[in-house]
């Protein structure tokens, strides 16, 4: 009827056109006939109202979803006020009386098996009063192989103060996981339906969940889990727990529950631990903060299969022999120049007097030149300090020097390290 009453009015505009080209006042007759038709819809469009309503269907089914309540979301200016209603036995939801308004858009939302789904920016105009908005849900997904470990990071350090017992360790575990399908991912575990779940080692104590806020363990089952479905693309997953270690090793292994990219551990410095199986290599020392960590990567190709069961035993490394100590001091003498002088004469001194204490002479600090460096430069000292230790290291896994050699140069690195790690954090150059 609205449609017929413009039509009319426009077939009326015309015919005053014409009169007024008749009479010769067309332009000032037009202007005032043009302004009044732009007036029209805005002035019907304040007492109309219309509606948005749709069905839902399960895609994975290829049924209705029915009693299941939406929600509609209008946004005007900077309010958002909410309705909500019930689709029928047939899966069908009407939403009715709502305002044509230029300034007003809607959203319709529903959860479905834990995962939101929602269609934004509707708007409703004169000429398009009534919207129909029909949401196949796909549901959730249960085929592991869509879900992906990218990397699974076991960083082991010295526990904060109120776990410091004696023997304890705090371990911390960072996992990447990737979800490739569209649909959210959902498994069954222990009758419960969750969105991922893994394993945590056998006489762990005191867990601390950080992300994401879904995240908890169960106790029965020793696992962590994820109680919502895990959404499409990447969710970083973190937690810590406090590891009795009374024997000189730790067992840390556990069945991979889906395909692993990549396992890494960080161990901090000081720590006498390395990973036992053939797949961990030293790679470098990483600063991280304040805090100095060795990292050991795995080296496999093609990742760990899912339902694999990997050995994580840590160990104290095996001590080495000194042959090759006079090989390691040559190639460590090219790479690090006169600093090695010293050392050498440090090697001759102990072979004459093996008795002595390697804390006989003190370590002469770097900390007056290191202050009149750049921040540039005390970088750069910093990374060659770090690649100094993961070459002595090497050597010594290859039994190319002693264990006393090893240990006196290994404690002189590490205190220049940690006056380097000093100044950056004097500087604010490290949180």
């Amino acid at each position: 009827m609205k449609i017929y009453r413009t039509l009319f009015l426009i077939k009326n505009s015309c015919n005053l056109i014409k009169r007024a080209e008749a009479f010769g006042g067309f332009r000032n007759l037009l202007l005032i006939v043009i302004a009044f038709l732009l007036l029209v819809p805005v002035t019907h469009s304040q007492n109309e109202v219309g509606n948005i309503h749709g069905k839902l269907t399960d895609k994975k089914l290829g049924e209705s979803i029915a009693n299941h309540p939406v929600t509609l979301n209008i946004h005007k200016a900077e309010d958002v006020t909410q309705q909500e209603t019930q689709t029928d036995e047939n899966g069908n939801y009407r939403f009715d009386n709502l305002p044509i308004d230029v300034e007003t858009h809607y959203s319709v939302s529903t959860t479905y098996n834990g995962a939101e789904h929602i269609e934004k920016d509707l708007v409703l105009s004169t000429w398009v009063p009534n919207l129909t908005i029909n949401m196949e849900i796909s549901g959730v997904t249960n085929d592991t192989s869509q879900i992906r470990i990218k990397s699974y990071t076991i960083v082991i350090q010295v526990p904060s103060a109120e776990h410091a017992t004696e023997g304890a360790l705090s371990v911390i575990e960072a996992i990447v996981a990737e979800n490739r399908s569209i649909s959210p991912f959902q498994t069954l575990h222990e009758k419960q339906a969750v969105g991922f779940h893994h394993g945590l080692p056998k006489g762990h104590k005191a867990f601390f969940p950080h992300a994401p806020a879904t995240l908890t363990r169960s106790s029965a089952s020793n696992h962590v889990m994820l109680t919502e479905p895990l959404p499409h693309g990447q969710t970083d997953i973190g937690y810590r727990y406090i590891y009795p270690a009374n024997e000189p090793k730790l067992d840390l292994s556990r069945q991979m529950l889906f395909r692993t990219d990549q396992i890494t551990f960080l161990i901090q410095d000081g720590l006498n631990l390395a990973p036992r199986s053939k797949y961990f290599k030293t790679s470098k020392y990483e600063a991280i903060g304040n805090i100095v960590y060795k990292v050991y990567a795995a080296a496999r190709e093609g990742g760990f299969a899912a339902g694999k069961m990997v050995d994580l035993n840590l160990g104290i490394p095996k001590p080495k022999s000194n042959i090759g100590q006079m090989a390691f001091i040559a190639i460590a003498a090219a790479l690090a120049g006169g600093f090695l002088v010293a050392a050498i004469f440090m090697l001759r001194r102990a072979k004459r007097a093996s008795a002595e204490s390697d804390d006989a002479q003190p370590t002469l600090t770097d900390t007056g030149w290191l202050r009149k460096l750049s921040d540039a430069d005390l970088d750069h000292a910093r990374t060659a300090r770090l690649e100094f230790i993961t070459l002595l290291d090497e050597v010594n896994e290859k039994q190319g020097i002693s264990e006393r050699v090893y240990n006196r140069l290994r404690k002189e690195q590490t205190e220049r390290l940690t006056e380097i790690l000093d100044q950056r954090k004097e500087r604010g150059l490290d949180t």
